[in-house]
């Protein structure tokens, strides 16, 4: 699914340029930690996090990462917006908690049974 599809059938606040949002996510993973994000991203993978910070976008550029998503509200700084622009991730923006919003992601990334 499309990050700017994911984004509006989750209610969720897209923030990053236009041409972000046409990247397709495969899976969604959710940390507080560097590490463990970089442990578990891979291509297509959407970043759930706390961090609002430029790392996670360094983050996303080197695990080939389509889209990062902050939670509780926390709008992204300037330095995240910018490393995001320029590692060509989407960003965008939960009103929800971490774990609510991992399950919304993970059930509209579920296969659908015909």
């Amino acid at each position: 699914m499309k990050v700017a599809e994911l984004a509006a059938r989750a209610s969720m606040q897209l923030i990053s340029p236009s041409e972000d949002a046409g990247i397709e996510v495969s899976r969604v993973y959710a940390a507080d930690t560097m590490s463990e994000l970089i442990a578990h991203a891979s291509s297509g993978t959407l970043l759930v996090t706390h961090l609002d910070n430029a790392q996670i976008a360094w983050v996303a550029e080197l695990m080939d990462a389509p889209a990062i998503c902050l939670v509780d509200g926390v709008q992204p700084g300037c330095e995240l917006l910018e490393a995001a622009r320029c590692a060509g991730a989407a960003v965008m923006v939960s009103r929800s908690d971490l774990a609510s919003t991992i399950r919304t992601f993970k059930e509209l990334l579920q296969p659908r049974s015909p």
